[in-house]
């Protein structure tokens, strides 16, 4: 097997089809690694893409909005505010509940280390008959009271084809503003009047490589620009000088329903003037579901959105996804699911959420040990709720996110 030179950097190609009149991106042909990246951008929760977008890659930082505003606010308040460090943790680095296939594709730009999980430290606590707890967070307190450190690791066997979204074989169009289509019969460069072009002199394709640090700047593009592809390709000096405005929409026209969770109530102070709000106060359950929504994933939100987000290009690669085969397109047919609702993470939903995004279905795990060269002993194995202490009968017990408010006095 060749050896890869410690200075070559991992690229993906591409061929991209360029109106040299206008000097745009007609469209792009790609193949699993390309669209394999893109699909991969739902699947990230909002907190990491605001992490992402605020690192300097070849373009600079990007703000989007509010959430890197909350984002940043989440960073800079003390750990002291939160009921543990975990807590905190978990809002800069939310887990994607799709990791195990979106970390493992040809150039995933998503830092967040990959999930590990933890039994408590004492052996025979995990061999009762009715089965152990398992954590994916280091250091929670098992239902004996002790810490659950105890690190163990997933069959390599169960990982196996958990390699992106679509066949290996399959070929896309990606045109401009982010729209996917198959293209099974892999002719688009060969019949671009099918997409309503005619000016063929004008046309020329174009071999691109990409760079993993170059995928951050696509990411950032893609939530600010309406034409990306040209952006990204073409014009990425003048687009980072003159860095547009997100798009703003009325949401007028999105599913609404009941929600039989209760409601938030606030005190806000507004401006008479400009009929503006100045600030809110909140107690703990209003800041908890506005931090949560850190750890919703971009696929989830577009889908209770309905695809009607302000980012019209990561909307029109969402409703792209909405009509693709998934057999056909799909390595399988659960994965256009995992990417059309995307879930929130194991352990990271909010027991008093309002919001209809799902969190990861959980399941039951078992483990093998050996001891003294007897039989393998097998355990059930229970992934406890989310971090945030309550007590119990006397015991430490998990709960879903539960923050401290830090305007409390407590």
């Amino acid at each position: 097997m060749q050896r890869k030179h410690p200075n070559s950097e991992e690229k993906v190609t591409l061929k991209i089809l360029v109106d040299k009149k206008i000097n745009e991106v007609v469209f792009a042909e790609a193949g699993k690694d390309f669209v394999d990246i893109l699909l991969s951008f739902l699947t990230f929760p909002l907190g990491t893409i605001a992490r992402i977008v605020s690192n300097d890659s070849n373009m600079p930082k990007v703000s989007v909005g509010s959430l890197s505003s909350l984002y940043q606010s989440v960073a800079n308040l003390d750990v002291s505010h939160f009921s543990s460090e975990t807590c905190k943790e978990m809002l800069l680095h939310p887990r994607n509940s799709s990791e195990d296939y979106s970390q493992n594709i040809k150039l995933n730009i998503d830092d967040t280390e990959k999930t590990k999980y933890f039994i408590c430290e004492d052996w025979e606590c995990n061999r009762q008959g009715r089965g152990g707890l398992l954590s994916i967070f280091r250091n929670t307190r098992c239902k004996c009271g002790k810490l659950m450190n105890r690190e163990i690791l997933q069959e390599k066997t169960s990982l196996l084809n958990m390699l992106g979204f679509v066949h290996d074989e399959s070929t896309f169009i990606i045109f401009d503003n982010l729209s996917v289509i198959a293209d099974n019969d892999q002719s688009g460069f060969y019949q671009p009047k099918n997409f309503g072009y005619k000016y063929f002199n004008a046309m020329k394709v174009v071999p691109v490589n990409i760079t993993q640090k170059e995928i951050v700047d696509l990411l950032k593009i893609s939530l600010l620009s309406k034409t990306p592809l040209t952006d990204f390709f073409l014009r990425r000096e003048v687009f980072n000088m003159n860095l547009p405005k997100r798009d703003t929409r009325v949401f007028n026209d999105v599913r609404s329903e009941p929600c039989d969770e209760g409601y938030s109530s606030l005190k806000v102070m507004r401006r008479k003037s400009s009929n503006k709000i100045l600030f809110a106060l909140a107690g703990d359950d209003f800041i908890d579901i506005l931090l949560s929504f850190l750890t919703f994933p971009l696929g989830g939100v577009e889908n209770i959105l309905q695809g009607k987000s302000c980012l019209r290009s990561i909307d029109n690669l969402y409703k792209s996804v909405v009509v693709l085969d998934p057999i056909k397109d799909f390595k399988s047919p659960n994965l256009k699911d995992k990417l059309v609702n995307s879930r929130i993470a194991q352990q990271f939903k909010l027991q008093n959420q309002i919001f209809l995004v799902e969190e990861d279905p959980i399941v039951e795990y078992c483990f093998n040990t050996k001891c003294f060269g007897f039989a393998n002993n097998v355990s059930n194995l229970y992934l406890t709720t989310a971090p945030g202490y309550l007590t119990l009968d006397g015991y430490p017990f998990s709960s879903p996110l539960v923050y401290v408010n830090p305007l409390s006095e407590s």
